[in-house]
Order: structure tokens, then sequence, then C-alpha cells
């Protein structure tokens, strides 16, 4: 959008009633903003010789100009500014507010507004949202609560859209969402803006849910249309919830309004399809794209990698620098965890080797995890254990908490109680660590060290989160809380639960009690198996679709040993493919067997 001035009277009046529009963007490229302030400072030196550097309205605009050219330029902008032979007028305050506002250096907006009282100048509608961008750029939320009231003040609130939709970016991501949606409702006039703002507070907030709902009250306004910046929050949504029906919907939304399928956009959908449990679709769409930059590349690896498809995981990325893209570390994070998910230690260890001579990368402690993780599920935990010896970086609770995964999964109860040791001298308040040390004993019956370990979270008020597992339906997403009966086909699901306790025993299934923390009888552990959050969502799945039809369930934590083995068996019994995304992968259940081969 062009720069749009009001001007009322120029030479030498510092009230003149000049105003910059909040909603020009920057101008980031390195190259034009070269040229840009070679031109500016041409237009400065022919200012000087022809002598209009007194002209109010001439020098303020080449001092926005240059302010919200590049953050680069600022200092040019501020020499300028503080060598004026007359007093500023709002138009310039507001221009070098704006510009310290989208830089690196907000705090320097809000003292140059301190600044603008002090030498007796009002703010008018214009300067509050540059001063609310900055408090949104610091995150701070009780300078932001400090100027909003200053704003009540001076009768600002309801009069602007701009402000209007400053505050309710401010508010949405500094994490007070609640206020957002109040100041959102309450705006006189909504633009796409305000919509983004109030979906992006959302998607930061983790409410996916209410993002998408925001997103279809947004549907049904004649006079908005969804942007990219709209279509992104609400494709990332999608990803997370592993809403694919919304997500495919969005998609065609995209193909019918003739959205330019941007890097980003493209990026984003590609994530979304594969964090959905469709990978086939994600690859076409990958193929389908014609300029493709390292982060496109390594979000198909990193989608290949979760769903356990290793080999073509390694082909891509072999592929990738075939085609001249230098991996980044985000990429050979992908390509590490693809060599974990499939044991392929031989090839990770290669890559973290490569890194700096080939790569020219530095491991990070990201990479190092991915390592640990290898070497873990293959076993060699002594190995894993050295390498966190002997580690360049300090070792965290992530990398710990990799090889006591591992511990757990190969009964090295010695190990994994020094191990979760370890994690608690870093975080004494890690549920973590204390779950998995609980855990650990009670799969070796030591119930007195689990009545410990109970009675210390308990001390700390520290609660495990609960399993909780997402599936979805004709477009809505239901959630799913392990033990939860609140949900309103209880009573269905029960008697669907029963059904395949029948079924499973008929096919000599033993439910897998040994892992639960709960000094109780057989039978008991065995009911507290069956109310797990991903059995409730797949006995809703098998009670609400169509035979044929895939089931797909997202979960937050990482899918246990026995649901690991009823969901094979259940996906033999009712000729389903059941598709769960935990923690950590995929898997694709199917005739009785997981993609995963058992290795996770």
């Amino acid at each position: 959008m062009r720069l749009r001035l009001v001007a009322v009277k120029t030479r030498g009046n510092p009230n003149s009633n000049i105003s910059l529009l909040p909603n020009r963007p920057f101008t980031t490229s390195s190259s034009s903003s070269s040229s840009n302030i070679k031109q500016l400072k041409q237009n400065h030196a022919k200012l000087i010789r022809n002598g209009n550097i007194d002209d109010i309205l001439t020098v303020g605009k080449l001092i926005a100009d240059i302010a919200i050219s590049n953050p680069s330029n600022l200092n040019y902008a501020r020499s300028i500014f503080a060598k004026l032979e007359f007093p500023p007028n709002i138009f310039m305050w507001n221009s070098m507010i704006r510009g310290y506002a989208h830089s690196p250096n907000p705090k320097e907006a809000i003292f140059l507004y301190t600044q603008m009282l002090d030498g007796g100048f009002s703010p008018n509608n214009y300067t509050f949202p540059f001063v609310f961008k900055a408090c949104t750029q610091l995150m701070d939320l009780n300078l932001g609560l400090g100027f909003h009231g200053a704003l009540i003040k001076r009768g600002f609130e309801d009069s602007d859209v701009f402000i209007q939709t400053s505050l309710v970016n401010f508010y949405a991501t500094c994490g007070s969402i609640e206020t957002a949606r109040k100041l959102f409702n309450r705006c006189s006039k909504r633009d796409v803006t305000s919509w983004n703002a109030l979906i992006k507070g959302y998607v930061r907030s983790s409410r996916y849910m209410d993002a998408i709902k925001v997103f279809r009250i947004m549907q049904n306004r004649t006079d908005i249309r969804a942007d990219e910046i709209t279509l992104l929050g609400v494709v990332m949504s999608c990803s997370q919830l592993g809403a694919l029906d919304m997500g495919r919907w969005v998609h065609a939304y995209i193909d019918k309004n003739h959205v330019g399928l941007s890097t980003n956009l493209g990026t984003a959908l590609i994530d979304m399809y594969a964090r959905c449990g469709n990978v086939d679709v994600a690859r076409n769409l990958f193929e389908g794209i014609r300029e493709k930059d390292v982060r496109l590349w390594s979000v198909m690896i990193s989608g290949l990698a979760v769903h356990g498809l290793a080999k073509e995981a390694f082909d891509l990325f072999m592929e990738m620098q075939r085609v001249g893209i230098q991996p980044d570390s985000v990429t050979l994070t992908s390509v590490l965890s693809a060599c974990s998910h499939a044991g392929m230690v031989k090839e990770g260890l290669e890559i973290l080797d490569k890194m700096r001579e080939t790569y020219n990368l530095e491991p990070t402690i990201e990479h190092y995890g991915c390592i640990v993780d290898l070497l873990g599920r293959a076993g060699r935990l002594e190995e894993a254990l050295a390498l966190i010896r002997n580690l360049p970086l300090k070792p965290d609770v992530v990398l710990w908490g990799s090889l006591l995964v591992a511990c757990r999964a190969h009964k090295n109860v010695e190990m994994g109680e020094m191990v979760a040791k370890e994690m608690l001298k870093l975080d004494l308040y890690h549920c973590g660590a204390l779950v998995f040390l609980s855990n650990l004993y009670a799969s070796t019956g030591r119930w007195s060290e689990v009545e410990q370990v109970r009675s210390s979270m308990k001390d700390l008020r520290i609660k495990k989160p609960p399993g909780s597992s997402l599936i979805e339906l004709d477009g809505d997403v239901h959630e799913f809380i392990a033990g939860d009966r609140s949900h309103p086909q209880t009573t269905q699901i029960q008697m669907m639960l029963d059904e395949i306790s029948s079924l499973l025993s008929i096919q000599g299934f033993v439910p897998g009690t040994r892992g639960i923390p709960l000094d109780i009888d057989e039978e008991e552990k065995e009911q507290a198996l069956f109310l797990h959050s991903e059995k409730l969502a797949v006995a809703f799945g098998l009670i609400n679709t169509r035979q044929g039809t895939a089931i797909r369930i997202v979960k937050n934590l990482r899918v246990c040993e026995d649901c690991h083995s009823a969901m094979k068996l259940i996906s033999k019994i009712f000729n389903r493919l059941i598709i769960i995304r935990d923690r950590i992968r995929f898997h694709h259940f199917k005739d009785g067997s997981c993609s995963c081969k058992d290795y996770w």
C-alpha cells in the first residue's frame, strides 16, 4: 500500500497535522534497501543544497521514508531527527516510533514515546498502534497494559480500527487470549488483519479448535476474504489436531479461490497432510511444487521420517543435495530422526561425523539427542551414556530423557534410576522423570519405591498430564481423556469396549498390566488399561464410521505397549486401518501388524 499523507501547514510549524498510516510494510530486501538508501541520501543532499531542509513537510517525509525503509537505516533517520533546527511534529515522532517498533530494538520505540511526552507532544490515534507493536515485540504484557490505560484515558480505544486491531494482536500474542477475544468482539469494524490477529492468538495458545471456529465464523462474512496469513494459521491448527477432513477443505478453499500457493503455504499444506497421516498426498503435493527451498525439503523429509519411511526419507535427503540444496540443521535433525525410527545406526553415526566437514554445521543438542535415541533404541545403552558423558555441550533433561525411555524399553533398571536422578538434578519438578521412574519401578514390581515417588510428586504438587486422544468426525474434533466418561456416547463406547475386550480374549490377547503403577489386582489393572484414551477414541471411531473407513487418532503421549499390541489385533478383527500419531511417531495398524515393526 502506498504511503498516504495528510498535510495542512508546512514550513516551520511543528504542529502540522501529518499522519502516517500504520499498514505500510518495511522494505526488507538487502538489495532494494541498498538502492533505496542511496536514493534517500541523494534526496537529503538535494534538500540541503536547495535550502529546503527547514521545510517541515519535506523533511518529515524524508525521515519517514528512511525510518520505515529498513531497520538498518534507523540510525541515519535518527541523526536527521536529532539535528532538526525546529521541534519535530507528531508525524515525525510517529515515523521514528514505528521504525523502531518493527526493528530488532523495539525498546527504543518506547523510549522515543516517553521522550515525546516529555517534550510536550500528545500522541494521536496513529501513535498507539506503533507503541503496541513494540510491546508485542517485547512480549511485555504489563507494559502494554499501561499503554492501554493511557489510550483509554485519551479516548482512543474505540475510535480507530488500527488501534483496535493492534490491541487484539497485542493481547493475543502475549497469551491473554480471552481479553483479545473480548476486544475483537467490540471492534466496530473488523478487517482481515483483525481476524488474523485472533486466529494467530488461538494458535499461539494451542487452542487450535478455537482457531478453526473463528475461521468458520469468518467464512460466513461476505465482506471478508481469507488471505495467506489466515490460511497458514488454519492449516497449522489442522496439523496439530490431526483434522484431515478440515485440512482438505482448506486446501480446496485455496484452489477454489485461486489463492497463490506460496512456498510458505505449500510447506504448511505438506506438513498438514503428513501430520494428519496422509503422507502420500503430502509427497504428491511436494513433487508438484517447482521452487523448493530448504524448509520445504526438510518438512517432507520429516514427514516421511515420522511415518517410519526411513529409506524414502534418506533417499530424499540425497536427492536434495543432488539438486544443489544445502541441508540445514533442521534437515539433519529430520534425517537423524528417520535413522532412529528405523534402527539405521551406521547411517546416523556417519551423518553426525560429517556435520562439521561436509555440511559446515556444528552439532546441536537436538542432533546429539537423536543419536542418543538411535543408540538407545538399538539397545546400545552404554554407548549412548558414554556419548552423553563426553558431549562438548551440557546435557539437558530432553537428552537424558531419550536415554531413560531406552532404559525402560530394555528393562535396564539400574541405569534408568541413575538417568532419572540426573534429570531431577537439572529439574526437580520434571514430571516426566518422576513418572518414568515410577513406571520403571512398577514394571519390576517394586511398589514401595513407586509409592515413594508418588508421595514426592504429591508433596511437590506435580501431576502427570492425562493421556488425551483426538479423533475427527464430520469436521468436528472429539477429545477423549484417559478414564473419561463424559462423552455423550459413553454408554455406546463402553459397550463397544466390552465387545472389543471379548474379541481380543478369543484371539488370546493378554493385557500387559506389568507396567501399571498401581498396587491393585489384575482385573482392576485390565479395566484401567481399557480406559486409555486411544482405546476410547478407537471405540468411538468404530461406532461412528462406515466399515472400511480409516480411523485416525492423535495422542499427546507415547502409546503404551498394551495399547500398541491391542491396536494390532483390533485392526485385524475389525478389518480397519488404524492410524495413531503419538508424541514420537505414526503407527499404521493394519491386518494385525504395525508399520513401526514393533520398533518404537
